[in-house]
């Protein structure tokens, strides 16, 4: 495993890369202070994937679960999505100490990063990228939003995740186009960056 540290003073936080990551999921949490409830939003793909598994994990880790599911696609980054979500984190007896952990691709974590920034004026996000254009991307640096109407990602804010845990063996679901649009972004990033890494 790697780990990465971001360092933000007061939002430093790691980021874990490795293959089985997510069978480490409790033990990390509780290396960050987390114990107790947690909920994690995903959508019935990666549910099925990897989330009722992460569940039962985290479940035998001595955490109580709840697993909010939204459908997938980028629609589904709608303030209206937002709203849902809250009721149903209250529903859940989320507290402002209860961390959201988004498992899934970018749709994914912008919009449970955006709930977990607003929720409570903000409670613990934790960043689980099972795309690697979310794993290179998106689930690194903070930027969290919805879109409204014909605008695209201009409402949310900057929140920074408490933990980064990207395992790499989810990559192996990923249809060619999606993972082809990862190594796009990579690509792009050191281009701008990184001559020798380019």
């Amino acid at each position: 495993m790697k780990k990465i540290k971001i360092n933000l003073r007061l939002n430093s936080y790691q980021i874990l890369i490795g293959s089985g990551l997510l069978k480490e999921t409790g033990q990390r949490l509780k290396e960050i202070g987390s114990s107790g409830r947690l909920v994690i939003i995903t959508n019935p793909i990666v549910q099925k994937l990897y989330g009722n598994s992460l569940k039962q994990t985290l479940l035998k880790d001595g955490f109580e679960v709840t697993i909010l599911s939204v459908a997938d696609g980028e629609e589904q980054k709608s303030l209206e999505t937002a709203g849902r979500l809250y009721t149903e984190l209250s529903e859940a007896y989320t507290e402002r100490g209860t961390p959201i952990l988004a498992l899934g691709g970018g749709v994914i974590g912008d919009l449970a990063g955006f709930v977990a920034a607003t929720y409570f004026r903000g409670i613990p996000l934790v960043q689980i990228p099972t795309t690697l254009l979310a794993q290179v991307d998106s689930s690194i640096g903070g930027k969290v939003a919805v879109n409204h109407g014909q605008l695209k990602n201009k409402i949310g804010a900057f929140y920074q995740p408490s933990l980064v845990i990207s395992d790499t063996s989810t990559l192996k679901s990923l249809p060619e186009r999606e993972f082809v649009n990862g190594l796009a972004e990579v690509i792009k990033s050191a281009v701008i960056r990184d001559k020798d890494f380019f």
